[in-house]
């Protein structure tokens, strides 16, 4: 009898638990939403820190010395002095933390103007430190009312708010009525509720309560994200862009005025596709194997117009070609209809204003044939593009500034016939003014082929030339700053260079992302990308500055003698000399996937880094 009563106890005391539990944010937020940050269980994500190589990194001993010089920093510039101005201790609030934190942004009837303005709701979880949370905010209630503050109280569903004004000084001007701003909070159970606007406030604690009434989580376009999204996600983000598309179009008409000669701002925002896009979302999950982020954007593709169907992406083979070596600190491959793609700038600017493309081009056909008659933009330009871009980076030469700066580049256009295509896009740069008439390529051969060279005009007064190089070969036009890098390519028909796709692990860490044939694949080693920016700023302590100005001049001008001043104080905060030499923590990186795929529905990126093998048990 004792055994039963004790698991009836159990089951009731579960029971309680669960229906205790905090509900997440999307069952206490308006439907009318704009925007949600949330971090659904703060405690589960402290405890992740455990398979975050970055946060592995910031506790190393050999990462100490830097990490107290700035922390020390941190502490005497930043937390010492709110606490004198204001008597509170961040450290001790921080503790609060225990379940769930969100940050909302809410419509509240705002519609482009400053009065109504959008709502702010935070809604913070202490759990099992509920008495805590309310001996702080009775703490914080005192000091606000000793720096003489006048706070008002209210009751909002039974449950008591302070309010304290934040629009004291506000003047009316122009006719428009200066909104007003208050800043309200309370406490529901171990749950802290605050934000801006009274109706907000009256929902999250109806909520909490457990009064039914419409939440966020009852959006169709809410519901369809986190489901596929980020439900399991350790931190995520909404953004519903539908109603913010509307004000945007609202506020552009209305300063538009009544000019007829230019195009109607609703009609450039139809045409680049602004209201195609219905919401933007992400997820963040960290688990033993490595982390992951999702991002979607929701656009169907009845209504996607302009840029947004520019980004469509074919379901192809985005695999690493054998020709991409195996040094290459990044690559990426996108497999997008360059006709296609045409077709949409052709369309989007011609929605825009009609017939301005058809007349630049015929222009430009007529200027170039005076020199080539055989020229024609579409058979020599449009046709020859093909569906397959490429690009991959080599890592820095050295840690010089400009070489940090210009890492070795290839990019790579598919096309039917490279080498009219070239030919085409010589025949447009030659087009273009240059200091002594108009740009003209240098033509060398090499190995079978025609390299054209084109050195760039200097833009930025530095009095530093630049070049572009590029070549036909292989069903691809290749581009390149870098000579070296482009002969590589060309060389590697002949000579087979060691290939990246062989690299351990990233295949498997491919299938992460859905693979290497939704259209778009990429490829990031953190490892060799970091190395040489690292070192640099162990041994330059003006590399920051040196990176600020290399391209350009004139901020180095004006920086001037203050210069050496503005590095003193970023020594005091972040001296990179404490840094130790990368091989003590390169166990800490490794590389980055991503792929990325269009549907019926809009258009998805995962990102996935493995944890790296020295780290792995």
């Amino acid at each position: 009898m004792k055994l039963r009563l004790s698991l009836v106890a159990l089951v009731a005391s579960a029971v309680a638990s669960v229906a205790a539990a905090t509900p997440p944010a999307q069952k206490l937020l308006p439907p009318d939403t704009l925007a949600l940050l949330s971090v659904p269980d703060y405690t589960q994500a402290l405890a992740n820190k455990k398979h975050d190589p970055v946060c592995l990194l910031w506790d190393d001993p050999a990462l100490r010395p830097f990490r107290d010089h700035l922390t020390a920093k941190f502490q005497s510039e930043v937390l010492d002095k709110i606490e004198k101005e204001t008597g509170i201790k961040l450290a001790e609030y921080a503790d609060l933390l225990q379940g769930q934190l969100s940050l909302a942004i809410t419509r509240n009837g705002w519609n482009g103007t400053i009065n109504p303005l959008p709502g702010f709701v935070l809604v913070l979880d202490a759990r099992d430190k509920g008495d805590q949370l309310k001996a702080k905010l009775a703490e914080v209630r005192k000091k606000i009312t000793d720096a003489g503050k006048t706070l008002k109280t209210d009751k909002i569903r039974d449950t008591e708010f302070t309010t304290l004004a934040l629009d004291e000084g506000a003047k009316e001007g122009d006719g428009v009525k200066a909104p007003k701003l208050n800043f309200s909070f309370g406490q529901v159970g171990s749950v802290l509720v605050a934000g801006t606007a009274p109706r907000d406030l009256e929902r999250v604690v109806g909520c909490l309560g457990g009064a039914g009434m419409p939440t966020l989580a009852e959006e169709a376009a809410f519901d369809a994200d986190y489901q596929a999204f980020f439900r399991d996600a350790g931190v995520f983000g909404w953004i519903n862009f539908s109603p913010l598309a509307e004000v945007i179009t609202q506020v552009a008409s209305a300063e538009a005025g009544q000019n007829s000669m230019s195009p109607k701002p609703d009609k450039i925002l139809t045409a680049v596709g602004v209201k195609g896009l219905k919401t933007l979302a992400f997820g963040v999950r960290t688990s033993p194997e490595g982390n992951y982020v999702t991002a979607n954007l929701n656009a169907p593709w009845q209504e996607r117009k302009g840029l947004l169907k520019l980004l469509a992406t074919e379901a192809k083979d985005a695999g690493i070609p054998d020709f991409v070596p195996a040094e290459a600190a990044g690559f990426w491959r996108w497999r997008l209809d360059g006709q296609k793609f045409w077709g949409s700038i052709e369309a989007l600017v011609n929605d825009i204003s009609p017939g301005t493309i058809g007349f630049l081009i015929t222009q430009l056909e007529t200027t170039i044939k005076e020199k080539d008659a055989s020229f024609d933009f579409k058979r020599s330009f449009v046709m020859n593009l093909g569906d397959d871009l490429i690009g991959y980076q080599k890592p820095a030469k050295s840690s010089a500034p400009a070489d940090l700066l210009a890492q070795p580049s290839l990019f790579l256009l598919g096309s039917p016939n490279a080498e009219q295509l070239v030919g085409a896009l010589r025949s447009l740069v030659g087009m273009i003014p240059g200091p002594d008439g108009t740009l003209q390529f240098k033509d060398r051969e090499f190995l079978g082929r025609h390299i054209y060279s084109l050195t760039l005009p200097d833009m930025t007064g530095a009095g530093k030339q630049s070049q572009i190089h590029m070549a036909g070969s292989g069903g691809y036009a290749a581009f390149a700053a870098d000579a070296g890098i482009l002969e590589e390519y060309l060389r590697s028909s002949e000579t087979k260079p060691k290939p990246l796709a062989e690299l351990p692990g990233l295949k498997s860490a491919a299938e992460k992302v859905g693979g290497m044939r939704t259209g778009l694949f990429g490829f990031q080693n953190d490892t060799e990308q970091l190395r040489p920016f690292w070192e640099a700023l162990r041994t330059n302590k003006g590399l920051f500055f040196d990176l600020m100005t290399a391209q350009n001049p004139a901020l180095n001008s004006a920086l001037g003698d203050k210069r050496e001043e503005f590095e003193k104080q970023l020594a005091e905060w972040a001296d990179f000399a404490l840094l130790p030499p990368f091989e003590k923590v390169a166990k800490y990186f490794h590389f980055t996937v991503y792929a990325g795929k269009a549907s019926n529905a809009g258009y998805n990126l995962k990102a996935f880094t493995p944890v790296p093998p020295q780290m792995q048990p």
